[in-house]
């Protein structure tokens, strides 16, 4: 069943929030490498540089995690798209912070507050988007966002290699502004979108829930909304009657009960793949050979330039023959083995062209490293938070999405602290600790991730062992509603 023009619209405008995802995570690592923006921030005789860099950043990654933290508490009491608008305002007000920053301590705070407003955000477009989707279409749909996150991120290279012309703080203020642009986008065309239907019902709002599916599936004829909306509300009131507690807030402990232990560890393995695959070594391994190769600065930004658009290239694949075409299972381990031999071929490269001897050895590097972030998307860019929102049944989902992307973020954190001297100790040896990392992981996705493709995220719940509702269809319509277990 194909989506109309304004269902698509819809999905669209939700998925304007990856582009501002990948425009700040990008924006910021083309900052710090401009030489006027350390020249502002940390003039001649500043101590201790490399800690206030180091605060800038870990900051921005303390406010994501704690944007991720409260994220289920607002999507349970304001609703999907109160809480897109309230995170897309605070990335403005981030963005703004950061702009117009007169030193180190405002652009921490700047960076903290976009932080936690991305926490927020960015776990909240795939739980949006996957509430408002058909099952047939629902990872293509959250791939549309992958797509917008991967668009973001090499706009923000280019942004950065464009402001370089720029004279004094000009060059890293403007391309900080470029934040603004597309968050205020949002903003605006977001005033137009509908609730998700699954939230009205939980919240009891049966008028208003009529509406929304309606909204959404009025190229459908009357039995297919009728069945869809039964399966909805009844399987919704099902999950209701057996909580023992349903108090604002109480979901979070639920994640951790005997009953959800299984799915809230599904969750966070799937996000990790998003780390443990080595894409923080990547970036190591990519600065080093434009270096090795005589790349640096200006240049360097440049090669950024293109290196970003592999992942849209990537995107782009995976809507056409991935999503929704192959089992969520199948993608998961496949795309880790292919990563895996990936990083072989390029810990093979680092250890004999590693030292910039070799300029062809390099020059294959820096091809291979295309090719890995090419392959990243195809399989793993939006697949993982098509998954891990899937994965809860509606009262849990925004609260697991978002302790799954919390504990993502996490290891983002101590990786990246250790990443450096690993580098340092052992070299190109390093990028065994990804491979071995791969390899299990696949195991483990081979062996339990269980399979959701093509089914309704309430038929999805009778996967884990749950009770479920069956809609009965005959030719003359809905006939009733039944329980299984």
């Amino acid at each position: 069943m194909k989506a109309t023009a304004r269902f698509l619209w819809y999905i669209l405008i939700i998925s304007i929030g990856g582009a501002v995802v990948g425009i700040d995570l990008g924006l910021i690592a083309t900052t710090l490498a401009q030489p006027a923006f350390n020249d502002y921030m940390f003039p001649a005789g500043t101590k201790h540089v490399s800690s206030l860099v180091g605060a800038i950043v870990s900051l921005g990654s303390t406010g994501n995690a704690i944007g991720s933290l409260v994220n289920g508490l607002l999507l349970e009491k304001l609703g999907r798209k109160k809480t897109l608008l309230l995170s897309t305002f605070f990335t403005i007000v981030g963005s703004v912070f950061q702009t117009a920053a007169n030193g180190v301590a405002l652009m921490i705070v700047g960076r903290f507050v976009a932080g936690m407003a991305l926490g927020i955000l960015n776990p909240t477009i795939p739980i949006y988007i996957s509430e408002l989707s058909r099952p047939e279409e629902r990872a293509r749909l959250v791939g549309i966002f992958g797509l917008l996150v991967a668009i973001g991120f090499c706009l923000a290279n280019w942004i950065g290699y464009a402001c370089s012309y720029a004279q004094d703080d000009v060059t890293w203020r403007l391309a900080l502004a470029m934040q603004c642009p597309l968050a205020i986008l949002l903003m605006v065309l977001s005033l137009i979108l509908p609730e998700s239907p699954r939230w009205l019902a939980q919240n009891e709002k049966y008028e208003a829930f009529d509406r929304s599916l309606r909204n959404l599936y009025s190229d459908e004829d009357e039995a297919y909304f009728e069945r869809t909306k039964l399966e909805i509300g009844e399987q919704i009131r099902l999950e209701a009657e057996q909580r023992g507690n349903r108090k604002i807030g109480h979901a979070l402990i639920e994640l951790f009960s005997k009953k959800y232990i299984n799915r809230t560890a599904m969750a966070i393995m799937v996000m990790q793949v998003g780390i443990l695959s080595g894409s923080l070594a990547i970036q190591n391994y990519q600065g080093l050979l434009y270096a090795s190769l005589g790349f640096k600065g200006r240049r360097a930004i440049l090669i950024s330039g293109f290196y970003g658009f592999m992942g849209i290239a990537g995107q782009i694949i995976n809507l056409l023959g991935v999503s929704d075409k192959w089992s969520r299972r199948q993608t998961m381990y496949i795309g880790c083995l292919v990563l895996a031999v990936m990083l072989s071929i390029l810990m093979a490269l680092s250890r004999f062209y590693g030292d910039g001897h070799n300029a062809n050895g390099a020059r294959a590097g820096i091809a291979f490293i295309f090719l890995y972030s090419g392959l990243y998307a195809v399989f793993f860019n939006s697949t993982l938070y098509t998954i891990a929102a899937e994965t809860f049944p509606q009262h849990l989902r925004g609260y697991g999405t978002s302790i799954a992307a919390l504990c993502q973020g996490v290891t983002a954190i101590w990786l990246g602290q250790v990443t450096p001297y690993a580098f340092e100790a052992i070299t190109w040896k390093y990028y065994a600790v990804f491979i071995s990392s791969l390899v299990a992981l696949a195991v483990f996705y081979w062996a339990a991730l269980e399979e959701t493709n093509q089914l309704s995220l309430e038929r999805i719940a009778g996967v884990f062992g749950d009770d479920v509702v069956e809609v009965e269809v005959s030719e003359k319509g809905v006939q009733g509603v039944r329980r299984e277990g």
